[in-house]
């Protein structure tokens, strides 16, 4: 029996390294990896990218209860409010959450909630072949000149052997 995919929930540092890189790679994840959703509050972190254009991207801006607001505010961390929004999101519905802050990685491992580096999704692309590699590589490297902070040549380094040894 197929399982549906899970919705991959993303936060402000993924859809900045996307627009600073190639947003409608995002595209390529709804396409064929399964629904990217932002919560409003995370979306208007990001400057330069509109509720308008995850809506032609395939981003769902989905509102968030005054509930899990609520929730939030409770999570004992030094994360962001956003970051602990998007934990407690994920949590509650089952989701997956997609960053590159290895706060909120640690965070949403103690939760027992799933996630995914943002650059992992391009070596899903690759494997679903809907990306070529080539591709994925000058989309990191552009990731990497952007924020190379977070995306350092350790972290670069680890997407290259995940996009070659995962995808044969």
């Amino acid at each position: 029996m197929p399982t549906t995919p899970p919705v991959l929930l993303a936060d402000a540092d993924v859809l900045i390294d996307y627009r600073e890189s190639e947003l409608a790679i995002l595209n390529l994840v709804v396409q064929h990896l399964g629904q990217v959703a932002v919560v409003p509050s995370v979306l208007e972190e990001v400057r330069g990218v509109t509720a308008a254009q995850c809506a032609r991207l395939g981003i769902e801006v989905i509102e968030v209860s005054t509930a899990l607001m609520l929730q939030a505010t409770q999570v004992e961390s030094s994360v962001s409010f956003n970051d602990r929004l998007c934990l407690v999101v994920c949590r509650e519905e089952g989701w997956t959450c997609v960053t590159n802050d290895g706060a909120l990685r640690r965070l949403c491992e103690r939760h027992g909630v799933e996630t995914r580096f943002g650059l992992g999704l391009m070596v899903d692309l690759v494997a679903a072949g809907a990306l070529t590699r080539r591709r994925a590589m000058a989309v990191a490297r552009r990731m990497q000149a952007s924020n190379p902070l977070h995306i350092n040549n350790r972290v670069l380094t680890r997407f290259l052997d995940a996009l070659y040894n995962r995808v044969r």
